[in-house]
């Protein structure tokens, strides 16, 4: 590269930028592109702070001799981005390429899922902010929803707003109070921090109701007093799913709200990884089959399996309380046919002390869809279909994942029975307006009914197996 009077200008070597929690700083993440070798250094000081806690399990305050894994920094930054259409958009916003991973945590880096925010090495994030936030009205919402095919979701004012892991259309936003309240929507810039999630339906027509489907399984999940984000419908009038994020709390302070007031509320950024990321593994692992289920590579199984998620526990502060946890996940994801339940779509809080469960999200029940692909994000046993799981395969499943067949039977006669308590009920919950969001919903209760009965004979018949046929 040349300058203007012809002397050429070397490109730097390496890049960095500093990882910020709270005000302090964290980390030092540097880059060398030629080499696209990642490093990271931890701050002497946020070291040294009782409540400190590392990026993942991978990344430790104290490296190995030799130090990290090849690859861990670069798989803990690409878990943190989208995927799908809106890491092509933001890789088109920006002008780089989609495997720049660098370059688009930098863009995006301000507001990720977790605690931490990326910042350019040679300043520190504000404390106040710059403008008033930008409020978006029910009527723009709208708007900007039905002209999606025009104008990218993910886009606001010239600015990619999602920064999150996953494909569906989401906006990050901040709201000042409940929307059932009167609550405003604001998009978020630092030092404001979002504490919800937007998920509109989806424009393609073959998962129709997707918004009344993710609410209606989480809402059942609450029900049944499982560990669940909380949701909502709001209409603008076309139904928009919000979901509280529970990586953020919102606290009484200064700086951080809307107005700026005395007795301002901030918002307090809690740290949390996914399965692939606890696994250190990058985003493509999400699935059991991480290279697809064709013919040639379907016995391939290096992605994130059910047995995997399990060897997190050893990772975990209460490893009894976690290990019951994924015991209900998995039994719940069967329950509600959720076909699509993957590596990203398992968090866990980061203590100093080690990991803990993080509650449950995106929760759907994907075989209501048939024309979408049903093959299982996680095999029971080697099940890759929900129809074939029978006894043998739930027996194998426990096995695989050092659960006593007992306590399977025990725990699954348990969900299903408080699926046949609540299902009915959320089915006539008045968050469903219409003739048809109703009889979406009627289909899911009688789905996941027909779901408990099955379990909890296949369980039953699982505990009965003996030893020698596994």
């Amino acid at each position: 590269m040349s300058s203007a009077t012809g002397t050429r200008i070397d490109a730097p070597s390496s890049h960095a930028l500093n990882l910020w929690a709270d005000g302090q700083k964290v980390a030092t993440l540097g880059y060398e592109p030629m080499n696209d070798r990642w490093s990271l250094d931890y701050d002497a000081d946020w070291v040294a702070t009782p409540a400190a806690f590392p990026l993942s399990p991978a990344l430790p305050f104290q490296p190995p001799a030799g130090g990290y894994a090849a690859g861990a920094v670069k798989r803990f930054v690409e878990n943190l981005l989208p995927e799908g259409r809106a890491l092509e958009i933001t890789a088109t916003t920006y002008r780089v390429s989609k495997s720049n991973i660098y370059a688009l945590i930098s863009a995006l880096g301000t507001e990720t899922t977790g605690a931490f925010r990326f910042w350019p090495s040679a300043e520190a994030p504000p404390v106040v902010a710059a403008k008033p936030p930008r409020e978006v009205s029910r009527e723009e919402l709208d708007r900007r929803i039905a002209e999606r095919d025009e104008i990218p979701f993910a886009v606001w004012d010239g600015k990619v707003r999602m920064s999150i892991a996953g494909v569906q259309d989401k906006l990050m936003v901040y709201l000042d109070r409940p929307l059932d309240d009167g609550g405003r929507v604001f998009l978020v810039e630092p030092p404001l921090a979002s504490t919800h999630i937007l998920k509109p339906d989806p424009a393609r027509l073959v998962t129709p109701h997707l918004v009344i489907n993710e609410h209606f399984c989480m809402a059942l999940a609450r029900r049944m007093a499982l560990p669940v984000a909380e949701v909502s419908i709001y209409r603008t009038p076309r139904p928009v799913l919000v979901v509280r994020r529970f990586d953020r709390v919102v606290v009484q302070g200064v700086g951080q709200g809307v107005d700026h007031g005395a007795n301002e509320p901030t918002v307090q950024r809690l740290h949390i990884i996914d399965a692939c990321q606890a696994s250190d593994l990058p985003e493509s692992f999400k699935y059991e089959r991480n290279l697809g289920g064709g013919e040639h590579v379907r016995n391939i199984r290096e992605g994130v399996s059910f047995e995997m998620l399990f060897e997190r526990v050893g990772q975990t502060v209460n490893k009894a309380a976690a290990s019951m946890t994924l015991v209900r996940w998995a039994l719940f994801q069967f329950l509600i046919g959720n076909s699509d339940a993957h590596g990203k779509n398992f968090s866990f809080f980061v203590r100093r002390e080690g990991l803990d469960p993080a509650p449950w999200y995106d929760l759907v029940s994907v075989l209501q869809y048939p024309d979408i692909d049903h093959e299982l994000a996680m095999a029971w046993g080697d099940a890759f279909s929900l129809n074939e799981v029978g006894a043998f395969q739930l027996a194998d499943f426990a096995q695989r994942c050092g659960i006593d067949r007992k306590l399977l039977q025990r725990e699954a006669a348990r969900l299903a029975k408080l699926v046949v308590q609540h299902a009915p009920a959320q089915a006539l919950a008045d968050d469903y307006v219409d003739d048809g969001e109703r009889a979406f919903a009627g289909q899911l209760r009688d789905f996941v009914m027909g779901q408990a009965a099955r379990l909890t004979q296949l369980a039953g018949e699982a505990a009965k197996l003996k030893p020698e046929f596994l």
